[in-house]
């Protein structure tokens, strides 16, 4: 059974806690755990206090506090490897955070071979640079997916624009250039920034442009990016088929492993 740990105390997994999610301002942020080693925290932290001050949140926990009470939780429920939420609730009951282990669902080695089915979501968040819960957005997504059998959905706006996944950032491919919508429409993925990284490193161009719904079928190959996905092919949007051996993405795809290796490495010694 997993401890959870909160301002509240330690509580156990099983005792209700949504009556301290119960707000309009609720933020979080999820972060992997990789052979005990907090993946990327010090980004995680920089974009946890930019959605704080996106929702005008007070937040007095430094960095050095946020990483102890990650590394606690690791040691006490004896965990070296998971999806860990910090979650920060503003109400009228005063100010609730919470850190634990959730469930999580790491793609097969088939689908990072073969590809994953996503389709189009229309659907567009409020304030998308704050990582803040929005459960109805939420809840239709994860609907569609599960009643579709589908990995992930890609959100359209009002413009016919697809601008990222319910969970996830995308990108698509064509003749070796990769496109992806700007910062100022997406939430900023810590594994999206990570990316761009590693293009930049390999020399590969990066457009930072929202593609358009009607005009997919221009593109040879998509990938989707995520916390627990890391860069995973696209075989299917809806209908369209698209590429998921593309040698450019493969090349991506390595890069950004090699970088968690070396990540992970720095981080024990």
């Amino acid at each position: 059974m997993n401890i959870v740990i909160t301002n509240l105390g330690f509580k156990k997994e099983s005792e209700d806690l949504t009556k301290f999610y119960e707000s309009d301002r609720v933020v979080y942020e999820v972060i992997r755990i990789i052979d005990g080693v907090a993946l990327f925290l010090e980004d995680h932290f920089g974009r946890l206090l930019n959605s704080m001050q996106i929702q005008r949140i007070r937040f007095e926990m430094d960095y050095i506090g946020f990483k102890q009470n990650i590394t606690e939780l690791i040691r006490i429920n004896q965990k070296a490897e998971g999806n860990i939420r910090f979650l920060y609730s503003v109400s009228e009951r005063g100010n609730f955070w919470s850190f634990n282990f959730i469930p999580h669902s790491y793609p097969t080695p088939e689908e990072y071979q073969n590809g994953v089915s996503t389709d189009l979501f229309f659907a567009e968040r409020k304030d998308p640079n704050a990582k803040v819960i929005q459960q109805q957005i939420r809840d239709e997504a994860n609907q569609m997916i599960a009643d579709r059998k589908l990995f992930e959905v890609l959100m359209v706006d009002r413009g016919g624009r697809i601008t990222e996944g319910s969970r996830s950032n995308v990108f698509f491919v064509k003749n070796d250039v990769f496109y992806t919508a700007p910062e100022s429409m997406v939430l900023i993925g810590i594994t999206r920034q990570k990316v761009l990284d590693c293009l930049k490193v390999l020399g590969l161009e990066v457009v930072e442009e929202a593609v358009a719904a009607a005009e997919i079928g221009l593109f040879d190959a998509a990938f989707i990016t995520g916390t627990s996905p890391k860069v995973l092919p696209v075989r299917l949007v809806g209908r369209q088929r698209f590429q998921v051996e593309a040698s450019c993405v493969k090349k991506l795809m390595n890069a950004y492993d090699q970088l968690i290796v070396n990540y992970v490495r720095d981080a024990k010694r």
